[in-house]
């Protein structure tokens, strides 16, 4: 809708799960929140459980007072991207880590579709995991996916507007994983990228060749494995598009920073673009579903699915004393 309208979306999580919710088209939605194994819920007390924690307002509960502050809204409408920031306090375990007296934050993004009304339809929430565990520990995982730099220069490299937003997902994830001059001619002459939480603008925040080829040319330089991305959702709007993606990462010894055992990879992440005029990418907002890759590397991550009717809720938070 507008950045107001994520303000208040915002605001309603710290009042109460019923007060968000009401902010949903209850007659047909879409949620998820892959991160925190959540996909495609839709039902509306399903709905209405996922957000209690969010709530909290007691500091001695063990769930966590959870603040959030807006970053951007880019759309219109009818759909968009809202990036945001979340700073839980008094968090006893987060992800199934102890997580007690320490102090954490992340960055992430959340796509919206509205209906006529202005009531959400689809969410798709996304946020940086990478970050909490370099703060918390037991791991502490690389900004960089790969450890490695572009070999090849990422200029010179021809485009053409594709015909729709399915053919743009799939010559982007072709270029992203092959070649780094592909790579950067899909983008605008002046763009924006960010791929991982922004700490400082100057390291984290990619505006040029060279701080492309630095940060992802690695990728298709396949020094430290092959990434093979394949588009497999793509939700299109006025000027800008999600896309959502798989990737198997085969022979890399490393991820982000992180021995593989030899392991073959594999998550899935989610995109958005804003495009110009002719097509190309001014804005891009990346985020890889991380948890996924240190699960399988033995992260001793939980995802309780609270939301579920059978989940005790009580049971769990005892727990965590």
């Amino acid at each position: 809708m507008h950045y107001n309208h994520g303000i208040k979306w915002l605001k309603a999580f710290r009042e109460s799960s019923a007060k968000v919710c009401a902010l949903y088209d209850r007659d047909g939605f879409v949620f998820e929140d892959v991160m925190l194994d959540q996909h495609n819920l839709t039902d509306y007390e399903d709905l209405l459980r996922n957000f209690m924690p969010y709530a909290n307002k007691d500091p001695e509960s063990g769930i966590g007072v959870h603040n959030f502050r807006i970053r951007s809204y880019i759309g219109d409408e009818r759909s968009g991207l809202l990036r945001w920031e979340w700073f839980p306090e008094h968090c006893a375990m987060f992800l199934g880590l102890d997580v007690a007296g320490k102090s954490f934050a992340t960055q992430g993004h959340t796509f919206h579709q509205y209906n006529e009304k202005g009531l959400i339809t689809r969410e798709s929430s996304w946020w940086d995991a990478s970050a909490i565990m370099r703060q918390v520990g037991p791991i502490s995982p690389t900004k960089s996916l790969t450890g490695k730099t572009s070999i090849a220069s990422a200029e010179g490299g021809s485009w053409t507007r594709p015909a729709s937003g399915l053919e743009h997902a799939q010559n982007w994830c072709a270029a992203l994983g092959n070649d780094v001059a592909a790579l950067r001619a899909t983008y605008a002459d002046f763009f924006t990228l960010e791929h991982t939480m922004v700490d400082d603008h100057e390291e984290d925040t990619i505006t040029d060749a060279a701080m492309l080829a630095a940060a992802l040319g690695g990728i298709s330089s396949k020094e430290n494995g092959t990434y093979t991305f394949t588009p497999t959702e793509v939700f299109e709007g006025n000027g800008h598009q999600l896309t959502h993606w798989d990737v198997t990462i085969e022979g890399a010894s490393t991820f982000r920073g992180l021995p593989t055992g030899g392991q073959t990879l594999t998550t899935i992440g989610s995109t958005f673009h804003q495009f110009d005029a002719k097509g190309r990418i001014l804005l891009e907002s990346t985020n890889w579903e991380d948890n996924r890759v240190f699960i399988q590397l033995g992260v001793p991550i939980l995802r309780p699915h609270y939301w579920e009717a059978d989940f005790d809720l009580a049971a769990f938070v005892a727990g965590l004393g």
